[in-house]
């Protein structure tokens, strides 16, 4: 299974991740390309601790089995839900500009790549490197795919 924390996985989502333009067409949901860059960098910054963590969404995704699922083989549908923290439209977050927010993520996946122990997910609760890589990994790649690339 594809994970971040592996090189190539890696390169392959960052390579991805350069296709995408301030002029990238959604093909589903509400964000443009500026807001979905804010919104996966909050995700990292949740996971370093950047964000402090709100209150954990209970739900049955912290449970192992359920999560392990989630993970690595239920495809995530359009429209799943999102933590408060890293809702752009309804946390009414601003954007600083595409070129910025792009700088911004890449730079706080740089950061992560060097983090031995994130904070626990909002929705999967506490989760070892490997599961934060494989979150990390899916989420980008949904939101990548949600662009075209």
């Amino acid at each position: 299974m594809k994970n971040y924390f592996n090189q190539k996985d890696r390169l392959d989502l960052l390579n991805r991740l350069e296709q995408v333009s301030s002029q990238s067409v959604r093909k589903w949901g509400t964000m443009d390309a500026t807001e979905m860059l804010l919104h996966l960098r909050c995700q990292i910054e949740l996971a370093l601790g950047v964000i402090p963590p709100g209150k954990s969404i209970e739900s049955s995704f912290s449970f192992p089995p359920v999560r392990w699922l989630a993970l690595y083989i239920i495809k995530w549908p359009k429209g799943s839900p999102t933590a408060p923290e890293m809702n752009v439209k309804k946390g009414q977050m601003k954007t600083v500009g595409f070129a910025t927010e792009k700088e911004l993520l890449l730079e706080r996946l740089s950061e992560i790549e060097q983090c031995k122990r994130m904070n626990a997910h909002p929705l999967f609760g506490n989760m070892d490197r490997k599961q934060w890589g494989r979150v990390i990994w899916k989420h980008i790649d949904h939101h990548l795919r949600q662009f075209g690339c």
